[in-house]
């Protein structure tokens, strides 16, 4: 799956983005910041290596899901971005053996000019629905794999979100690993793990850049399951909301309207009701609290 729409609104939506990518974009071009995917020394400066990009091979046998920049650096590899100050957030998802990569990343560069950047390297690219000086709505090919391209408003800068299918064998090794990766010991909280009861052939690996955000840790994996659910969507939501009798301190918990936002035993979590095609799934996110 890929992450569903109110968490990416909700991701960017986090504290004030807006001013935060101002703010970012500031840092990085006065040098405080390393841009996401610049290998770093031990000394903690970054620096680079001509002839250093990694391939898509590469990337795949020594994946290291701690690193932040693998997806970034999969999505330049297949289609570079424009004038890009930063990344705001990064994912890999799959939906059975369907793979895709997401990347949204900030540039103060002019909508027209990002556009006209896309249709030079799209094969077949097809401008949808609403195309202006305010909306970016671009579909295409890049070595056979779908492309969709669609922004995000913001009055200080552009907010780009670019999808990519990923296919063939390293997409399928990667998937492996994530799957893999995924934390089981956190199922162990109490009342969460039943969530996580029933079948699930979707999820994401996703990777948050924005140091402002309050419901999640930047730069540290967030990985997110889909497990279906028997019950109708209200159920679900009846349930969801019942951990908040577990799980009272307000400092650790967010519980109301059906979903859930919880620090427990060194991870946070977040439980949501998702509804797709009918079917009821319960999305259950886990991602390790940074000790550092």
């Amino acid at each position: 799956m890929r992450p569903d729409r109110s968490t990416i609104i909700t991701l960017l939506a986090a504290a004030g983005i807006v001013i935060a990518a101002l703010l970012i974009v500031i840092l990085y071009r006065g040098g405080v910041f390393a841009a996401p995917n610049a290998p770093q020394a031990k000394n903690g400066f970054a620096f680079t290596f001509p002839g250093s990009r990694p391939s898509e091979k590469r990337i795949a046998l020594n994946l290291d899901l701690n690193d932040s920049a693998w997806p970034e650096e999969l999505v330049e590899l297949a289609l570079p971005s424009y004038q890009k100050d930063f990344a705001l957030y990064s994912a890999f998802s799959y939906a059975g053996e369907r793979c895709n990569l997401t990347l949204v990343y900030a540039t103060r560069a002019k909508l027209d000019e990002i556009r006209s950047h896309y249709q030079a390297i799209l094969e077949s690219p097809i401008a949808g629905g609403k195309n202006d000086e305010g909306v970016l709505n671009l579909k295409g090919l890049i070595r056979d794999r779908a492309v969709e391209i669609t922004n995000y408003f913001s009055e200080l800068a552009n907010l780009i979100q670019v999808n990519i299918e990923m296919t063939g064998e390293y997409a399928g090794l990667i998937r492996r690993k994530i799957i893999g990766a995924f934390p089981e010991e956190a199922l162990a909280a109490p009342g969460i793990g039943g969530f996580a009861s029933g079948e699930s052939g979707e999820g994401y690996v996703m990777y948050d850049f924005n140091p402002y955000a309050a419901d999640v840790y930047a730069g540290a994996p967030l990985f997110s399951r889909a497990y279906s659910f028997s019950g109708p969507v209200e159920e679900l939501k009846g349930k969801i909301n019942a951990l908040g009798e577990r799980y009272t301190d307000p400092a650790s918990a967010g519980i109301s309207g059906g979903t859930a936002v919880i620090k427990y035993g060194g991870y946070l979590y977040q439980i949501k009701p998702l509804e797709d095609g009918g079917e009821v799934k319960a999305a259950l996110l886990v991602q390790a609290i940074p000790q550092n």
